[in-house]
């Protein structure tokens, strides 16, 4: 069986009991929030270990970049875009190195056998 799921945004996501979960959300039509905009409900979850995590984040860096250079987006001026997801070998660390300028943060991970 094929099933399609859409999915307005990723409401959530956390690392619990070494899996990654990312909770799943969709708009409602009729509910609106205090400032008039639509509710958001959690519809579905997608639970990964941290290998999948990393691998499903290469893909969508490899996206990424496709659309940039199909030019559906654009790269902000001095962004740099690399990491850890380019490489499907690299590993978590635990090594997350924040920038405090505002900048994209970079990591250098490893999944830990």
């Amino acid at each position: 069986m094929n099933t399609d799921i859409y999915t307005d945004g990723i409401i959530n996501i956390a690392l619990k009991k070494g899996m990654i979960r990312i909770e799943f959300g969709t708009m409602s039509i009729s509910e609106k929030d205090d400032s008039g905009n639509p509710e958001i409900f959690s519809r579905s979850q997608l639970v990964l270990t941290p290998q999948v995590f990393l691998e499903t984040f290469g893909n969508m860096e490899r996206m990424m970049q496709q659309l940039i250079e199909a030019g559906v987006v654009r790269e902000r001026d001095g962004e740099q875009r690399g990491g850890p997801a380019r490489d499907p070998e690299t590993t978590i660390s635990g090594k997350d190195r924040r920038d405090t300028g505002g900048e994209r943060r970079t990591l250098n991970v490893e999944v830990r056998s």
